[in-house]
């Protein structure tokens, strides 16, 4: 009796080690930078999970210093499914600094997300889980 005891224990031991191995995981949302020929572009998404989403955006030139543009906008795509949501124009919250909400981003997987402050224009891949 005591002998299955232990072999229940070892097989419970062993089934909750390999859920903790294989069980997916989010990862922490981290920034993004890309550069075009006179700009910096930091996307920091609030989450990597597949859902709405939102965006801080900070804009620099390469001297640091906040970019000067009328509008920026996002247009998430996901060309690997035939993905696109329309443009979305970002919201300042002061010079350099800018916030997008409500992205549907609703599929895991890769996706390429396009900035564009007047001529300048960046894609910046996010995956999501």
């Amino acid at each position: 009796m005591r002998r299955y005891v232990l072999i229940g224990l070892a097989v419970v031991v062993a089934a909750v080690g390999v859920l903790f191995v294989v069980w997916p995981r989010t990862v922490e949302a981290q920034p993004h930078l890309a550069e075009s020929a006179q700009l910096r572009f930091v996307l920091t998404p609030a989450s990597t999970k597949s859902g709405v989403n939102s965006f801080d955006l900070r804009i620099t030139d390469r001297a640091g210093k906040p970019a000067q543009g009328n509008e920026v906008v996002v247009e998430p795509a996901m060309p690997q499914m035939g993905h696109a949501i329309a443009p979305i124009t970002a919201g300042p919250l002061e010079p350099g600094h800018y916030q997008v909400g409500d992205v549907g981003l609703n599929m895991p997987g890769q996706w390429e997300i396009t900035v564009s402050l007047s001529a300048e224009r960046v894609v910046i891949p996010l995956l999501l889980t």
